[in-house]
């Protein structure tokens, strides 16, 4: 069977149904409203937040989707499901039921027309059959008026049986469409009939197949019923259809038989068509509606049923051949007719029917159907809108818990940690919020966690005390150590003090070197433990004796060359730290090169502070660990992480941690030479905003330990002894050790370092006899009287040594003793200029000390070169405006106690060149007088 869908075309096409769309437009209208409620639903979902799309609730792959999307799978998958088996079911009997009723009614549309054919064909039959038989020639202009009805009843026909062809099975539309190709042929035969080329015969099996086509598509539509009621309703028509048909059929043949007579064939053909009337009719009586069966009773009891059936039986008595009728022909023939024309009726009451009740069905299947879609969409909306509530209320407790879980984890645990880390004593009850969701699975899940969260921390204080007492344990260790290196340092400089052979001194230096080396390490055991060094600075320091301490605690100092220097200083309190942060990465650099390459230093002025290069030759390192060395060194890592990683580089740790402390920049970069270039960017923040103080607190002692640890000396200003050390207290500013007794000052008092020009390259020449590090016991002349006129101040003749820097005195002594030509170190005038007036304030701190005889020493040493007179007086004093230049014959002035203003650079020029020539007659006994320096006027001293 074919169906028909549901769509607005239909619904147009079929508004002529009636009562029919009235059922269907509602009902599909409350189908799309439930469809659209369901869409709505998970739009509704999507729009508050539970991240499920409109069809992605089924889409979604494992794995991948919430427990929100989750949940709702599960209530929609089945309700989904349901809905569209109920609806597709739903639809198809619908579709049924329309197609039943729209069948049903095209039938009811269909009767009559067919009726009217099967009269008129069944009449033109009739009379055509008198035209062709000797002597029953028809009325003139009968067969002509019966043969128009033909024609329109066939028009009629046609009309109504191809809108029922469309909708109908083939066994319904295959005799429909031979019915039509039969009318085609009706005139032509008719044309045989009024020519005489048809017979009796002929016109009794053309009429007769016109007549079985309707009979075949009347047995068409009884099975093609949708209903079995009705299909059986359309087999009682089929039969009373039989048996108009075969009393029709036995009606021509009497006529042809009263005419012309009957053969055996005839006639039994005639005994057969009435018998069959008569049989179908009494058979199917009992199936019969009680209208119809009333209306044949009716049939049975009239008078012309007695005519009929009386002429009938008379001819079926006589048999076969021509006979004599001996009845009355007329009144019969009207009896006939009138019986079928009421066995028409019965057929056409029956057909009627039987439509009725397809139409009764096909209503009852679409109301059904649609009843039960509805109530279907109802329930899976509900079901939809149930699991919908109950998923949200579900993801809302679960985003509460998660919210709650990471309020917990991402706050209030960092913040009790950090307590933790800070010593504060922590109450897991009071402290730790307890998580309370309920007592379902959920509420057990966050019990759960707060089982586990209490165990964490409980952990974590039970972690954080052994840390605590690691750390502590740590430090004290690393304070011991610390100690024990000072005072290694301290009995180190007593043995240098009390030692002048060389060999002796080259060994003390050696441990004078490694105890700085165990000092640093103690320092960054220190600085690993959280804790700062004590040693610090309060006035600022120059970058350069900063870079000359850090070369002092390096293993390998003499691979360091150091070109340029920029002309900054370094914050007292930042000093300490950088030179702890340079002596590792020098050390790092001189461990990891070649021992026949050297370690550069240089540094330069920057937009952002002072930029320190140190590039080694080595080896280099790979761009991996490069990298991964540059982001500890950008984010300092926790000592606990440092100390459980598989390689613990303490001192990328160490250059990390001072680094963070100061704003300090540290980058590891690929070097052009092959090995490593490390870029360290001290910011302004910490570089000194005024000039920088040579003195007490200020840089001598770092360039003491510079040349303690390495050789290499500098120039000192006239007036300032070369062991000059600091106090260590309040007024000096320097801050004390840890312990009572232990000064951690960086260095121990020394030479005052030199100060290049911008431009100038480096003069300092490692020396590496080990008589370069001699105690500073020289004797230095009386001075004269002519000096002390001047108000020149009187040259420190015996180191003062101060309470807190007495181990430190040592440190620079060898810059007077004398050596060979090799060790000399060739600084030039132009380099002994030393800017910021810093020799002026030197000279203020310089102690007084007896005068000592030119003379020798007693023990076959050769004696220290004497004075001469105004040999070093600067111009400006050996002829000043006014003066003469020979002292007055009085006797010497008491030395002024007036510090002088900062002498010009002709004056520390001259100056430095005596101490020069000085010191080379000193080591090369010339006790000649040389030449005195030449002054850019022209003038000689």
């Amino acid at each position: 069977m074919k169906f028909v869908g549901v769509s607005p075309d239909f619904l147009v096409t079929s508004a002529k149904h009636g009562d029919a769309v009235s059922i269907v437009v509602p009902a599909v209208a409350t189908l799309r409203r439930g469809i659209c409620g369901a869409r709505w639903l998970l739009t509704q979902s999507n729009e508050e937040g539970s991240g499920i799309t409109p069809m992605g609730v089924l889409s979604r792959s494992r794995g991948t989707s919430t427990i929100n999307a989750r949940v709702l799978r599960i209530a929609l998958i089945p309700s989904v499901a349901l809905m569209i088996v109920g609806i597709g079911l739903s639809g198809f009997l619908a579709v049924e039921g329309l197609d039943t009723r729209s069948f049903a009614d095209n039938v009811h549309k269909s009767l009559k027309p067919s009726t009217n054919f099967i009269a008129t064909v069944q009449e033109e039959r009739r009379l055509s059959t008198l035209k062709v038989v000797n002597g029953l020639q028809p009325a003139d202009g009968t067969l002509a008026n019966q043969r128009t009805k033909v024609d329109d009843a066939v028009q009629d026909m046609t009309a109504v049986t191809a809108e029922l062809a469309e909708s109908a099975p083939e066994q319904l539309s295959g005799p429909l469409e031979d019915l039509r190709d039969l009318t085609r042929e009706l005139p032509g035969f008719r044309q045989r009939i009024d020519s005489g080329g048809a017979d009796a015969e002929q016109v009794y099996e053309f009429y007769g197949e016109m007549i079985e086509l309707v009979g075949a598509a009347v047995q068409g539509v009884a099975r093609s019923a949708t209903d079995a009621e009705v299909g059986f309703e359309q087999m009682i028509s089929y039969d009373l259809f039989r048996s108009t048909e075969a009393h029709s059929r036995s009606h021509a043949l009497l006529l042809r038989g009263i005419g012309s007579g009957l053969n055996s064939d005839e006639f039994h053909e005639l005994a057969h068509q009435m018998g069959t009337y008569h049989e179908v009719v009494e058979t199917i009586y009992p199936r019969m509606t009680p209208t119809e069966q009333r209306r044949y009773d009716r049939m049975g009891e009239s008078k012309w049923w007695d005519t009929a059936v009386s002429g009938d039986n008379a001819i079926m008595a006589r048999g076969p051949g021509q006979h004599p009728v001996t009845f009355n022909l007329k009144a019969w023939q009207g009896s006939v007719a009138k019986l079928s024309d009421n066995l028409r009726g019965l057929y056409a009451s029956h057909t009627a029917h039987a439509a009725d009740l397809g139409a009764s069905a096909g209503s009852r299947l679409l109301t059904t159907s649609l009843t039960a879609g509805g109530i279907l969409l109802v329930v899976t909306a509900t079901s939809m809108i149930i699991a919908l509530r109950w998923s949200r209320t579900l993801a809302r407790r679960l985003t509460r818990l998660r919210d709650d879980t990471l309020d917990l984890s991402g706050h209030k645990m960092p913040d009790v940690i950090d307590r933790l880390n800070r010593g504060e004593r922590i109450n897991i009850d009071v402290d730790v919020p307890w998580l309370r969701h309920g007592d379902d699975e959920i509420g057990q899940v966050a019990n759960a966690f707060n089982q586990a969260q209490r165990q964490a921390f409980a952990a974590t204080v039970q972690e954080n005390e052994i840390r605590s007492g690691v750390r502590a344990v740590f430090l004290n260790i690393a304070h011991r150590n610390q100690v024990t290196a000072h005072r290694q340092l301290q009995v180190l400089d007593q043995a240098e003090r009390s030692q002048e052979d060389p060999e002796q001194l080259h060994l003390l230096f050696e441990l004078d070197h490694l105890a700085t080396q165990g000092r640093r390490n103690a320092e960054s055991l220190i600085i690993l433990g959280g804790k700062q060094p004590g040693r610090q600075w309060r006035k600022p320091v120059e970058l350069r004796d900063v870079i000359n301490g850090a070369v002092a605690e390096t293993a390998e100092y003499t691979k360091v060359n150091i070109s340029k220097v920029a002309d900054v200083a370094v914050r007292g309190d930042a000093v300490a730290d950088m030179i702890h942060l340079l002596a590792e990465l020098l050390d790092n650099a001189t461990t990891f090169s070649p021992p026949e390459t050297g370690v550069d230093v240089r540094s330069a002025v920057v937009g952002r502070g002072v930029v320190i290069e140190i590039e080694d030759q080595g080896l280099g390192i790979d761009p991996e660990t490069l990298e991964s060395i540059n982001n500890t060194l950008r984010t300092p890592p926790d000592f606990s992480v440092m100390a459980l990683s598989e390689e613990a580089r303490i001192g990328l740790f160490v250059v990390a941690q001072l680094a963070a402390k100061h704003d300090t920049k540290v980058t590891l970069r690929e070097s052009l030479y092959g090995g490593i270039n490390a870029v360290v960017l001290i910011p302004t923040s910490a570089l000194a905003s005024e000039p920088y103080l040579d003195g007490p607190d200020g840089g001598d002692e770092l360039g003491a330990d510079y040349a303690a640890a390495t050789g290499v000396h500098h120039a000192v200003h006239p007036g300032v002894e070369p062991g000059f050390g600091r106090s260590v207290g309040p007024e000096s500013g320097y801050t004390p050790g840890y312990h009572q007794g232990y000064a951690p000052g960086y260095g121990r008092g020394g030479d005052h370092g030199e100060h290049d020009e911008p431009d100038a390259q480096d003069r300092v020449v490692p020396m590496p006899s080990p008589m370069h590090r001699r105690l500073r016991q020289s004797r230095v002349p009386e001075p004269r009287p002519e000096d002390t006129q001047k108000n020149i101040p009187a040259v420190p003749q015996e180191p003062q040594e101060s309470s807190g820097d007495s181990e430190h005195s040592h440190v620079g002594q060898h810059a007077r003793h004398g050596g060979s030509g090799n060790d000399t170190v060739k600084i030039s005038v132009d380099s002994a200029v030393i800017g910021n007036g810093s020799s002026s304030r030197a000279e203020s701190y310089a102690p007084p000390r007896p005068a000592q005889p030119a003379a020798g020493n007693g023990n076959g040493k050769p004696p220290l070169p004497q004075r001469r007179r105004r040999e070093n007086l600067a111009p400006q004093l050996q002829t000043g405006e006014g003066e003469s230049t020979e002292p007055e014959p009085s006797s010497a002035p008491e030395p002024s106690d007036e510090i002088p203003g900062d002498p010009s650079p002709e004056r520390f020029q001259a100056t430095m060149s005596a101490f020069q020539r000085g010191t080379r007659r000193a080591r090369t006994d010339d006790t000649d007088t040389p030449h005195p320096p030449r002054w850019p006027g022209g003038e000689t001293t």
